[in-house]
């Protein structure tokens, strides 16, 4: 098939009036954008999270919403994830029974990562009775009886990666794996506001464009070294015809020499752009790497606070909190090391406290209720919390989250914002979770009773689980 370059194209024979420089630009926030996307469609999400967040830069047309939804998930906040949606339950376009199964799953995999896994945490009783509560969230939101004893059966295994579909599993890529999963229900309930679309659409690079870029510039060079054989009359290379550069090749750095074949095209005349030409199709072939196994303790991966871009939104509103099992295993060691003391009394001074936060970090992802009776209400919440039996848990949900409301007018017929402007309140929030000095003493007495906490029955309900 013969086609012609639109006349509309082509340039005068005479030298036309351009500048004698042509101004060139690149953005390194868009050089960024396309490697990030050439890893995330290679599956190499360890290193796409890592230069996210050295960086400060995220590839994908985002909201504002999703993409603090999509940080909470990649931070392993699983909880708080459940939370931020909460205010979508009763639009009917949202299967929030789907979005609980997957983010529960994937939490269940970290956990049996921590459980099976060698190490310090290696089938930690406090790690066990958050998987057994993970089990029995499950066993009543699976989609189906064979699903759920697919998850049981994970539990006979002696390492995670065992399992042919675990063999290359690490908490970087199925984090990313599970928010996909869930972009998929929620992604159209979460639309940009009016002041996101204000401060203008930012690109983002898809169809894997740095691919692309690569492809195309190769071509150029061949077709500029085609160019210089033709003018010389190198045999060689007017027979090779314009083929592809090698992507190593040695060459100069950029420089204006390397606009000759551009500064040519404007000296062409008009007749040349109408000459009829055949269409070649292009067979693109991708030589792909064979990843290695790697092999790393995914629990500290697990485990680790992760890295954030100081001041940068959706890092900054993240908040730091662990998983249940580790908060109960950090109080159960402080208490531990703690001298026995007069419940009448505290060995600290009272503190004055601030007002307590009143506002969330999002409409409905309410962190902070007001405290009727101050350090009595505070003393309670914490004793309700260590000695918390899973025995009557229904989620894994820690108590300081459960007890948190979920405001649904944060989400109306408007679909507005659920993320406001308050950007350090949520981790101030969850900071003051920590135990304050004027309540340590007098829990202390407690230590002891949690320290020699029964985990008979939780072992005996994994066991029942296995077996099925």
């Amino acid at each position: 098939m013969e086609n012609r370059i639109p006349s509309a194209l082509s340039s005068s024979v005479k030298s036309p009036k351009t500048p004698s420089g042509i101004p060139f630009s690149i953005s390194e926030r868009d050089v960024i954008k396309a490697i990030l996307e050439f890893l995330e469609i290679r599956g190499l999400h360890i290193t796409q999270l890592s230069l996210e967040r050295e960086a400060g830069v995220i590839n994908g047309a985002f909201s504002d919403d999703l993409l603090f939804l999509r940080q909470l998930i990649l931070d392993g906040q699983w909880d708080n994830a459940l939370d931020f949606v909460e205010p979508l339950k009763p639009v009917k376009e949202f299967d929030f029974g789907a979005f609980r199964y997957n983010i529960t799953k994937y939490k269940f995999f970290e956990l049996l990562c921590v459980k099976l896994e060698p190490g310090p945490l290696h089938d930690n009783d406090f790690a066990v009775e958050e998987l057994v509560e993970c089990l029995k969230d499950l066993e009543h939101i699976c989609p189906s009886p064979e699903d759920y004893r697919h998850l049981c059966a994970l539990l006979t295994l002696p390492k995670l990666s065992d399992h042919e579909d675990f063999k290359n599993w690490n908490p970087s890529s199925a984090r990313v794996e599970c928010f996909h999963k869930v972009h998929q229900l929620c992604g159209h309930l979460l639309p940009p506001t009016g002041k996101e679309k204000d401060r203008g659409e930012e690109s983002n690079s898809s169809n894997d464009r740095l691919s692309g870029l690569l492809a195309k510039g190769r071509f150029y060079e061949g077709c500029v070294d085609y160019c210089q054989a033709q003018a010389i009359g190198d045999k060689r290379g007017i027979e090779a015809g314009p083929m592809p550069s090698d992507l190593l090749n040695f060459r100069p750095k950029l420089g204006s020499t390397d606009l000759s074949l551009v500064c040519w095209l404007e000296m062409v005349g008009k007749e040349q752009f109408a000459m009829p030409f055949k269409q070649k199709q292009l067979e693109l072939r991708v030589e792909h790497i064979r990843k290695p196994k790697l092999e790393a303790p995914w629990t500290e991966t697990i485990m680790a606070t992760p890295i954030k871009p100081g001041g940068q939104f959706p890092h900054n509103l993240v908040p730091s909190s662990k998983l249940k099992f580790a908060e109960k295993m950090s109080q159960s060691m402080t208490m531990s090391m703690l001298p026995p003391a007069d419940l009448t009394t505290s060995m600290f001074p009272s503190v004055p406290r601030g007002n307590p936060m009143s506002q969330s970090t999002a409409a409905g992802f309410c962190l902070g209720t007001a405290i009727a009776e101050g350090d009595a209400m505070a003393q309670s919440l914490l004793i309700d919390e260590m000695m918390e039996s899973s025995q009557l848990a229904k989620t894994s949900r820690p108590d300081s989250l459960r007890g948190v409301g979920m405001a649904t007018g944060g989400y109306g017929s408007n679909q507005q914002q659920m993320v406001p402007n308050a950007a350090a309140q949520i981790t101030n929030q969850m900071m003051s979770m920590s135990m304050a000095p004027q309540v340590i003493a007098p829990v202390a007495p407690m230590a002891q009773s949690m320290i020699n906490y029964d985990f008979t029955p939780v072992r005996r309900q994994l066991d029942e689980m296995t077996r099925r």
